[in-house]
């Protein structure tokens, strides 16, 4: 057997060249989880020689990834230098479709805002609104001045079901035409990058758990509003999924047997009472559909006291009691967050509504934080969550979960020396 072999004495393609890849993944995901840090401190948590890092961390330096921050003080012996991510060895996008109006923003590795795009749509085809993340996309690059080999891609958070790249959304009136709708697959034809689609409940936990609470509670459940209402699953700091990508469905766990029928084809589902879409069905009356109803709308019936949203508080409140108590039986979460695209009035009137909350279980008497918490966001938290995407597939390159599969098969080549290096094949066609 003849080959080249490469500076470690490694023939391209073996197990080996894989094992190293693997080892400089790890190694830049604990530096940027933890840094600054020392090669001794990376050396105990990975389970690698100093020496294995030393030469780990010198390879990712050289491709930028990596910096020396300085020198550890005030310990015995030769100060350490630390090592901390670069910001500029890479960005990502992350994308944030929500009710009306899409949001995006441009990140660098350690998740800080380098650009931001906030714009209000009326269109309602899937195509048209695709072309519109297309072209917030552009402004992003263009307002950051960032060159597109130092994308690793594009997240989108999406408010339906995401399966192999493409998603439906059954609160819609051109509810066929989003069925299945290829999302990702024309996203990626049109920006040449690579898109991961995710369902905005689990991107928006995703956000909290790097930016919001998160920072103080290991394990939640997110209850996110759109024009229905989602859930996103979040134990010992990682998000779950479940093993189609449905964990966290809270808007279909049944709280009235026999209630009002669903599209999903049971009756009585919580979010037919309590979401954006039963809000606005509310007040919407005959001539127009609750999805064409504003947000700004619902917000003014609030604060005028209107007795048709605030009947629908306290009856959603209700039902919300019950879907609370489930998820703590169900998940036993340190607290469950709420948040998403519900206008502020509404939402204070809805967590107000829930009150008294069902009895506790016994063993969550000693717990430090409420039960139930505003979600502790900023507008462009759900966009940055999405942003978050592309990194979570540069670390697990090989990951086999059906919404984060390829999509495209005809992308241009953009070479990446970052993303090869960690053994992430930037080869496009």
């Amino acid at each position: 057997m003849t080959g080249r072999l490469d500076r470690a004495g490694a023939l391209p393609g073996t197990n080996l060249e894989q094992t190293r890849a693997l080892n400089r993944r790890a190694v830049f995901d604990a530096v940027r989880r933890n840094g600054p840090v020392t090669r001794a401190e990376l050396a105990r948590e990975i389970g690698l020689t100093v020496q294995g890092i030393s030469n780990i961390a010198a390879e990712l330096e050289e491709a930028g990834l990596i910096r020396q921050e300085g020198k550890r003080v005030g310990q015995r012996g030769q100060p350490a230098v630390e090592l901390s991510v670069n910001p500029q060895g890479g960005y990502t996008i992350g994308l944030c479709l929500a009710y009306r109006r899409a949001m995006g923003v441009l990140v660098d590795l350690t998740g800080e805002v380098v650009a931001s795009d906030t714009c209000d749509y009326a269109e309602r085809h899937p195509a048209a609104i695709t072309r519109i993340l297309h072209a917030q996309t552009r402004r992003l690059i263009d307002k950051a001045g960032v060159p597109e080999e130092q994308i690793w891609g594009i997240g989108c958070s999406v408010p339906g079901t995401v399966v192999n790249g493409a998603f439906w959304y059954d609160k819609v009136q051109e509810a066929e035409e989003w069925t299945h709708f290829p999302m990702a697959g024309e996203l990626e034809r049109l920006t040449g990058h690579r898109v991961i689609l995710e369902n905005d409940a689990t991107v928006a936990s995703i956000g909290e758990r790097l930016y919001g609470i998160g920072r103080v509670a290991n394990s939640f459940f997110y209850l996110h509003f759109t024009l229905g209402i989602g859930g996103g699953v979040v134990t010992d700091g990682h998000h779950y999924r479940g093993a189609f990508g449905g964990a966290g469905e809270i808007g279909h766990m049944i709280v009235k047997p026999g209630g009002r029928l669903c599209p999903c084809g049971s009756r009585g589902c919580l979010e037919q009472y309590v979401s954006f879409y039963a809000a606005a069905e509310a007040v919407c009356g005959p001539d127009r559909a609750p999805d064409e109803v504003p947000a700004e709308e619902l917000a003014a019936y609030c604060r005028d006291g209107d007795l048709r949203i605030l009947g629908w508080q306290q009856q959603a409140g209700q039902y919300l009691r019950i879907a609370i108590r489930n998820i703590e039986a169900m998940f036993d979460p340190d607290t469950i967050v709420i948040g998403g695209g519900l206008p502020s009035e509404l939402l204070d009137g809805l967590i107000a509504a829930t009150a008294p909350l069902l009895p506790v279980m016994a063993h969550r008497s000693a717990s430090r934080l409420p039960r139930l918490m505003p979600a502790e966001h900023a507008s462009d938290l759900p966009a940055r969550g999405a942003a978050a995407l592309p990194i979570a597939m540069a670390m697990q390159p090989n990951i086999s979960n059906a919404a984060w599969s390829r999509t495209s098969k005809a992308l241009p080549e953009i070479s990446s020396p970052a993303l090869a290096i960690l053994g992430v094949a930037t080869a496009r066609g």
